[in-house]
């Protein structure tokens, strides 16, 4: 998430546990179905 935690950037796949559950956060988060989970 950005500083004002108006948008989330994924840059990378996630790695750990942690970036697997700030993903996951983001995905259900979005309002418009932008992010995706292909798998």
């Amino acid at each position: 998430m950005n500083e004002d935690e108006s948008n989330a950037y994924v840059y990378k796949q996630p790695e750990t546990d942690e970036e697997r559950e700030l993903c996951e956060e983001a995905l259900e988060l979005c309002p418009v179905n932008a992010i995706g989970n292909d798998g």
